[in-house]
């Protein structure tokens, strides 16, 4: 652990300067030009009153953009030599949008997988001569491993009734960018799930993964279970509060449990 200390210690090469600028860029352009923060706002109220804002599909998308994707992003930034966690989660989110297109019959999700995963892709390339070397060496979390295991019908159902809702409703109103939230919610389901699967073997990625997930579902389930009427709620409440108590034992679990198995691992990875 020590060389890996010493290595964070060095000053950036200029391509890893190139790629934090442009990861903080996108963080800016996830959080604001993307409408994460915006739409994140309507749960509290702090948006113009006048309209009847559908809150829970809202939440979804602001959760998407701002605590998955800038928070992908932010990751990078913040350490530049080690991009993979923050690469890896944009490369779920990406592919999730691609599938929403097929499941919720509707291709206006493909643009905004492309603003994601390109730029991602990119900085990769870009700093591909100064970050350290991508490893997947399997760490199994049991405790991780119960928490996907609850995920699956959770957030596999609310994707299912997202992509239903997409095919029956495909001008639903409920539009950023041109782009309908339906879909994009079912793309939210499907990151939060593929989030929880990764983080259970990679311990490396661990750490992000278990932030963005947590305080996405958190959020998703609060504005459920506060306007269980607008669009993009479950028909029960029930649901709301499996997403609220999921997200926050998420959030409590350790990154990396220290069992034998798991000091063996951190000490491969280093």
């Amino acid at each position: 652990m020590d060389s890996v200390t010493t290595a964070e210690r060095r000053p950036l090469t200029g391509r890893l300067r190139f790629v934090r600028v442009a990861a903080w860029l996108m963080v800016a352009v996830s959080a604001v030009g993307l409408f994460g923060i915006a739409d994140l706002m309507t749960l509290p109220g702090w948006v113009d009153q006048r309209y009847v804002w559908a809150v829970p599909l809202e939440a979804s998308w602001g959760s998407l953009m701002t605590f998955v994707v800038a928070g992908s992003y932010v990751s990078i930034a913040r350490n530049p030599r080690d991009p993979w966690p923050g690469s890896i989660l944009l490369g779920a989110t990406a592919l999730s949008l691609m599938l929403s297109t097929v499941f919720g019959a509707d291709v206006r999700p493909l643009p905004l997988a492309l603003i994601i995963a390109v730029p991602a892709l990119g900085l990769l390339v870009a700093g591909r001569r100064d970050i350290r070397s991508f490893r997947f060496v399997p760490s199994l979390s049991w405790l991780h491993l119960l928490a996907a295991a609850a995920a699956v019908p959770l957030w596999l159902t609310y994707s299912v009734h997202a992509f239903r809702m997409s095919r029956l409703e495909p001008d639903a109103g409920h539009v950023t960018w041109g782009i309908e939230h339906w879909p994009v919610q079912g793309a939210a389901g499907l990151t939060l799930l593929a989030a929880v699967l990764i983080m259970t073997w990679w311990s490396q990625g661990r750490r992000l993964l278990r932030i963005s997930t947590s305080l996405s579902a958190v959020y998703i389930g609060t504005a459920m279970l506060a306007y269980p009427d607008r669009a993009g709620a479950m028909d029960s409440l029930m649901f709301g509060v499996a997403m609220v108590l999921w997200g926050a034992v998420l959030a409590l679990l350790p990154a990396h449990p220290r069992s034998g198995g798991e000091e063996a691992t951190q000490a491969a990875v280093a």
